[in-house]
């Protein structure tokens, strides 16, 4: 203990030599350095490489897959207090480009330059690094609108040849290779909610390849990433078909005719954008005058295209582009023709100031109907009409063709006039 006591008592008493000497060591061995090792070596790291493409590859879409973020460390000799404050911002690294004509990896040189006052040596002015060199292309796709996850309230029906998306194309750039596999490009419509309505809603991007794989790979760009796809919703009903027959006499058996009519197929699928669907019973595949049921089209079919016949926006969604009409139980119809008098055809509404003359004596009248029925017919069951209201007339004698009704008498008359008989009349004025 006193021998410690006495060694504690001499430092306190000559602490002001001791840290006078440590000073003056540091000194003398500071000088010494200087004079004995004047020049030392340092590792100056992360120095950034400047990259700059060649006319080259820039006119032949040559591009460097890492196009950034490569650095250099760089070894330096000098006065230690000199490259001691040496630091990344007094260098310029740069990747020589200028042998570079192909794609694939190959290895090029980083040139290293001082842009520093500090007086030192680069000790390795020249490095290599290997790079990986694309060749970069682009393609334009049409993009095809998907709707396959959107669900809709019962009764409605995505109208699939009318969805569309916005915009209508995309541009995909990348590596050749890669962009050359890419075949086609959809946008899948996003909506959680049942739709009853039409709607444009987001859309997701999908690219695929030649072998139908999805593709995604984070080093493709494209002029967009933002869609909206335009879902149209239709209402859906089945209805039964019909046919109308016009220009029918009230006394004519018309549910006799039509129950020998037969449509094929005898209802259809319809959708509409809109919910006026409900408000129809049937839908009409055509209509045709009475006077034009003759036997031709009674004895063979004929068929009507459904889509001149849909209203606008209404779509056919049965599958059946056309409709047929035949009329079954109609092989003992027959067609006969009975020559009227002109004395038994009645004029209405003759002109004032005119003699009206009737120069057609003998009028060809044409009926079908049951063989039975029309051979028991004779001329005097035919009502010939000539109803002269609203007749414009030129001169004083005027010669003009004037179509007749024809009506057959009776009740439930299962027979018809077929066509539109005409007579010639003369008008001569009288006053």
């Amino acid at each position: 203990m006193k021998i410690i006591r006495n060694f504690l008592m001499s430092l306190k008493m000559n602490i002001r030599s001791i840290i006078t000497a440590v000073i003056a060591a540091t000194v003398i061995w500071l000088a010494i350095s200087l004079q004995i090792f004047p020049d030392v070596s340092a590792t100056v790291s992360d120095v950034p490489v400047q990259i700059t493409p060649t006319a080259f590859m820039l006119e032949n879409d040559l591009h460097l897959v890492q196009n950034g973020g490569i650095t250099v460390n760089v070894q330096v000799r000098g006065k230690r207090y000199d490259v001691e404050r040496l630091s990344g911002e007094d260098f310029e690294a740069v990747l020589d480009l200028s042998g570079v004509n192909t794609d694939g990896e190959q290895e090029v040189g980083i040139d290293i330059f001082s842009n520093s006052r500090i007086d030192f040596d680069i000790s390795v002015p020249y490095q290599t690094i290997k790079i990986k060199v694309e060749r970069v292309a682009s393609k334009t796709l049409e993009i095809e609108a998907k709707a396959t996850t959107i669900r809709f309230v019962e009764g409605m029906q995505i109208d699939e040849a009318n969805l569309s998306v916005n915009p209508p194309t995309i541009t995909i750039r990348g590596e050749k290779s890669l962009i050359d596999s890419i075949s086609r490009a959809e946008v899948h419509a996003l909506y959680e909610d049942e739709m009853i309505t039409t709607l444009a809603v987001n859309g997701e991007l999908r690219l695929f390849n030649n072998e139908n794989v999805q593709v995604n790979n984070p080093n493709l760009s494209t002029d967009a990433d933002s869609f909206t796809v335009t879902v149209p919703i239709h209402r859906v009903k089945t209805l039964p078909l019909d046919f109308v027959i016009t220009g029918v006499p009230s006394n004519f058996d018309l549910e006799g005719l039509r129950a020998k009519m037969n449509l094929s197929p005898n209802e259809i699928t319809l959708s509409s954008p809109d919910f006026s669907i409900d408000n129809l019973a049937a839908f009409e595949v055509g209509a045709i005058p009475l006077a034009e049921i003759n036997t031709l089209m009674l004895f063979r079919q004929t068929r009507y295209t459904i889509a001149p016949l849909l209203p606008e926006g209404y779509k056919n969604t049965s599958g059946q582009a056309s409709v047929m009409l035949e009329f079954e139980g109609v092989e003992d119809y027959a067609q006969y023709e009975f020559h009227i008098p002109a004395e038994n055809i009645v004029v209405l509404n003759p002109p004032d100031g005119y003699r009206t003359e009737i120069l057609t004596k003998n009028l060809v009248v044409t009926v079908v109907g049951p063989s039975s029925y029309v051979q028991a017919m004779s001329v005097n069951n035919i009502g010939v009409t000539l109803n002269l209201i609203g007749t414009e007339i030129l001169s004083d004698v005027s010669t003009v063709s004037k179509t007749v009704q024809c009506r057959l008498t009776g009740s439930r008359v299962p027979a018809w006039v077929v066509g539109y008989p005409q007579i010639d009349v003369r008008f001569t004025r009288t006053d």
